[in-house]
């Protein structure tokens, strides 16, 4: 129950659009009962052969309410898809933002399969229990309700017995909900391991190509898809189990209601036009129920993943943005300098001792050490990804986090070893960082770096499209500038 009250916080922005959804739900229910209860009319009247003057306005009325009650589901289904794609872009965005707040420090010590598989199909599992589920709970309990009502003008014991369906259709699942959140919350975790599993194939590709490890790798794969096939078996198997148990309490009930009422009317006890309202309002109220059923189940499936969003939604950043100094470019020095500062990842291991040292402005400091000496880290100090265990980063003998993480960061540039380049034009890539510049300030950063005169050769030019799966464009353009000689 903490894990929906924590969801229903963050989707209470879209409030109003559940609200909307279970209104048309409502009606979906609505319209059903009238239309049942138009049926049994028409039956008690052609069971009487009724004249056709008495007939034509039942009819049209009955026609009326089929084509009612199908621009109502219509709608309804246009509806909760609309509010389906709002509520996972919600959701998504909710968590693009709490990792660009938890920065690198967070993403580098999660692989990204799983962060993957909770973005994109963790989300996807989330939306049935909001555009499904709960507007589903609504309708069953007032059309019930209602269906309750109606039938114990006509029969109260056959009333009673349908009302009881209503009970046990509820408590049947929960029966099998410790169960189910076991099964479930193995599933979901064999899904994010075999989704990092295969993240991380693809991206090592050519080191397996190289080592020649494919076949030992696919073993790997091979033996976590069949885990997973296991566990997705018995995961079907009990929403089968239980779905099937609802369709059968639902028809046994909903028969013996009937079967009570027929005896009655029989007996002289009840008046012969209760069993086609029982005959057809007993259906009518099955039907929302069973649909609850499936609606659980499909739920029920994304507990796990709504576990993982509020553990995550929950997180706290290493790093605090709570500095408000700004920066004056004309007061700046550009010092850097690390007085004392320790650092370690993991508790066991120390990356940096007390460290002390300046960069001295206008000056070419070159950090020099073996692979993991800390070359990367004291770079990621100072852009505040992280903070020091001990000591002080110093901007100008100011200590880094009086600034704004925003405010710091416009006064350091950084060349990285292997560049990210993102799916859109090369000019996006440029203007990533300011998105307001113009194509003329766009091409004079190129020539800045060099690199107009190969852009420019391009087919598209700037309008090239790059990132991923396009990079090679970069290395088959590059060699034409290279002046390379052939050693035998």
């Amino acid at each position: 129950m903490k894990i929906y009250h924590f969801l229903f916080c963050y989707v209470s922005r879209l409030k109003g659009k559940l609200i909307c959804k279970t209104i048309l739900n409502l009606m979906c229910g609505g319209s059903s009962i009238l239309q049942a209860l138009a049926m049994a009319r028409m039956v008690e009247l052609v069971w009487e052969r009724a004249d056709w003057p008495e007939l034509l306005p039942e009819l049209f009325v009955l026609v009326g309410l089929l084509i009612l009650r199908g621009v109502l589901i219509r709608q309804t289904e246009i509806y909760g898809k609309t509010f389906g794609i709002q509520l996972k872009s919600s959701f998504r965005m909710m968590i693009l933002d709490k990792i660009y707040q938890l920065g690198p420090g967070y993403v580098n010590a999660k692989r990204s399969g799983q962060m993957t598989s909770l973005i994109l199909d963790g989300i996807e599992l989330l939306e049935p229990f909001f555009t499904c589920y709960i507007p589903q709970i609504f309708t069953v309990l007032i059309t019930g309700l209602f269906t309750f009502w109606y039938l114990w003008q006509y029969d109260q014991l056959g009333s009673a017995i349908l009302f009881c369906s209503m009970i046990l259709c509820v408590l049947v699942p929960m029966i099998s909900v410790p169960l189910l959140r076991k099964v479930v919350s193995d599933y979901w975790s064999q899904y994010s391991m075999l989704t990092a599993q295969y993240i991380d194939t693809i991206q090592g590709i050519m080191t397996l190509k190289t080592l020649n490890a494919e076949k030992s790798r696919g073993k790997v794969l091979h033996r976590d898809a069949e885990k997973f096939y296991r566990q997705s078996v018995r995961n079907t198997g009990i929403s089968l189990l239980d779905s099937a148990l609802m369709i059968i309490l639902c028809a046994m009930t909903s028969s013996a209601s009937v079967a009570v009422v027929a005896y009655r009317v029989w007996e002289g006890k009840a008046i012969p036009e209760a069993v086609t309202v029982f005959l057809f309002l007993a259906v009518e109220c099955a039907r929302p129920m069973m649909e609850l059923n499936q609606y659980w189940h499909a739920s029920f499936q994304g507990l796990s993943a709504a576990g993982e969003f509020c553990d995550f939604m929950k997180q706290n950043p290493e790093v605090k943005d709570i500095g408000n100094r700004l920066i004056r470019q004309e007061q700046l020095s550009h010092t850097l300098s690390m007085e004392h500062v320790s650092f370690s990842y993991t508790d066991d291991n120390e990356v940096l001792k007390d460290l002390s040292f300046a960069v001295q402005p206008g000056k070419m400091t070159a950090l020099v050490g073996h692979s993991g000496s800390g070359k990367s880290t004291i770079l990621s100090l100072f852009l505040r990804f992280y903070d020091p265990k001990k000591g002080t980063v110093k901007l100008d003998g100011e200590d880094i986090r009086n600034y704004s993480l925003e405010e710091l960061r416009k006064q350091i540039s950084v060349v990285f070893q292997e560049t990210c380049l993102f799916y859109g034009t090369i000019a996006d890539n440029i203007r990533m960082a300011c998105p307001d510049a113009t194509d003329e300030e766009i091409e004079a950063a190129a020539r800045a770096a060099n690199a107009h005169e190969f852009i420019s050769k391009l087919p598209q030019s700037y309008q090239t499209v790059i990132g991923e799966k396009r990079n090679d464009i970069v290395w088959r353009r590059a060699p034409e500038n290279l002046n390379c000689k052939s050693i035998s």
